[in-house]
């Protein structure tokens, strides 16, 4: 037989009715298991939600994007090669207006005359090289398209930042929850069995029915306390599944608990910086500081546009002519050659001030960028003090919470001791319990509070990343 201990009586007359049919209890649930069943660490938990999460995915979709784009602009300055071939029917061809047929035939008449200077059929096949020998918005481009692709990375890793935060403060969350649970359920397992022995009581004429009733009473309350903080606890669940990017419908199962996880203590209290410079390692003051960097090749950029423009072409092509279109499609018909190289040069000598503007525009962008920048290394250096408030907070309360929970467990065994012995109530009994059972759901929220503090800390701090226990 299994240990029963924490189940009501209900649970544990569906445990003894398997048990009878030769179905323990541990072996149905693992039975219910998926084949693939594996239970997550913390740690496990956060790479999961890397490696799956949408927002992980997109963001990683964004530097290969971004890669893409380095090379587009990088083959603008390269060879470019061009190729054209058609054909034409001049089905109606256009005359050429002399002014005196006499320039062509002396036996003309004096006068002008319309002449033909094409044939009905036509063909023109061209090759052309292209080479850029000099841009300066070209060279600064290439510049800039570096400077995106280390934002799109950085972005990724603010995105996985929070998708840290997230994870950790829900799985957080289910663990708070289980031991609630699990408290509840010893409480109610204590209850249960008081009730027993005070129905007993009552039945042999030692108690009054209101001593049955007030437990009855209890019980139901804590019955439905219960239900209630399970319900939350499977929410809580499906919360670290989406943060996780983890199917809804499957089974999700941590594989650590609170007692696990190693307790700060004062002379282990993280740090406070107050240097801003410290703030610069979180990825948002990364992202804000290569916004600036791209402020500055955006002007430069446009600064470029003054300059000119330096290209090579080369072309080599033939043409063709006949009067039968079979001719035009003969490679060997008449088709004469032609060829040509060429150095171009353009040059925006005045824009009527256009280029001026948008430079005063990315000036004042970037200066947005600038306040905005030490805007968020100031509220860092908050949150890095709130959290830190926080932690001691949380670490103060756990020690008190801690004493608590063994005053009010000293209290409730002593008043179980008076009650046996006929010497106390059943009502000191039942405070004595929801005193002790206070004192533990106090613990546990201290302790909660306490990792949620530590989650804030090391966001503020530019250190959340992986597993940070």
């Amino acid at each position: 037989m299994q240990d029963y201990s924490r189940f009501n009586f209900r649970t544990i007359a569906i445990i003894i009715i398997l048990e009878i049919l030769g179905i323990g209890f541990l072996d149905w649930e693992t039975k219910a298991q998926p084949p693939s069943f594996k239970p997550f660490s913390l740690s496990s938990a956060i790479q999961y939600g890397i490696d799956h999460h949408t927002s992980s995915l997109n963001a990683a979709d964004d530097i290969q994007a971004s890669k893409a784009r380095i090379r587009e602009i990088t083959s603008i300055g390269l060879p470019q090669i061009r190729s054209s071939y058609g054909i034409t029917d001049n089905f109606i061809i256009q005359k050429v207006i002399i002014p005196d047929g006499r320039l062509f035939n002396p036996n003309a008449p004096p006068g002008p005359v319309a002449l033909e200077f094409q044939p009905q059929y036509g063909g023109n096949a061209n090759l052309t090289l292209s080479q850029l020998l000099f841009d300066g918005s070209y060279l600064v481009g290439l510049k800039a398209v570096q400077t995106f692709s280390q934002i799109a990375t950085k972005s990724r890793e603010m995105t996985n930042a929070q998708i840290s935060e997230n994870i950790q403060k829900a799985y957080y969350g289910v663990l708070v929850g289980q031991h609630r649970v699990d408290l509840l359920e010893a409480s109610l397992a204590r209850l249960d069995s008081t009730l027993l022995e005070i129905k007993i009581m009552f039945e042999n004429g030692i108690i009054e029915r209101l001593d049955v009733q007030r437990v009855e009473l209890q019980r139901n309350q804590l019955l439905t306390e219960t239900s209630k903080i399970s319900q939350l606890r499977i929410l809580s669940l499906q919360l670290l599944k989406f943060q996780m990017g983890y199917p809804m419908n499957d089974t999700l199962v941590l594989s650590e608990q609170l007692v696990d996880i190693p307790l700060i203590t004062n002379e282990a209290i993280p740090p406070a910086y107050r240097d801003l410079e410290s703030f610069k390692a979180r990825p948002e003051a990364s992202l804000l500081e290569l916004q600036i960097r791209g402020n500055d090749l955006e002007i430069k950029n446009l600064q470029a546009g003054y300059l000119p423009s330096v290209g090579l072409q080369v072309q080599r092509g033939a043409l063709a002519g006949a009067s039968q279109f079979n001719q035009v499609l003969n490679p060997s018909g008449n088709w004469f050659a032609y060829g040509s190289i060429g150095l171009g040069m353009n040059w925006s000598l005045f824009d009527s001030f256009n280029k001026r503007y948008k430079i005063q525009q990315k000036r004042i962008e970037k200066i947005k960028n600038e306040r905005l920048l030490f805007q968020f290394l100031q509220s860092s250096r908050l949150q890095q003090d709130q959290a830190l408030i926080g932690i001691q907070n949380a670490v103060a309360s756990l020690k008190q919470q801690i004493r608590n929970q063994d005053l009010s467990r000293d209290i409730l065994q002593t008043t179980r001791v008076k009650y046996r012995e006929g010497v106390g109530s059943n009502l000191e009994v039942i405070q004595a319990e929801v005193g002790y059972r206070e004192a533990q759901s106090a613990y546990f929220n201290s302790l909660y509070d306490y990792y949620i503090s530590k989650v804030d800390y090391l966001k503020a701090s530019g250190k959340l990343t992986g597993n940070n226990e």
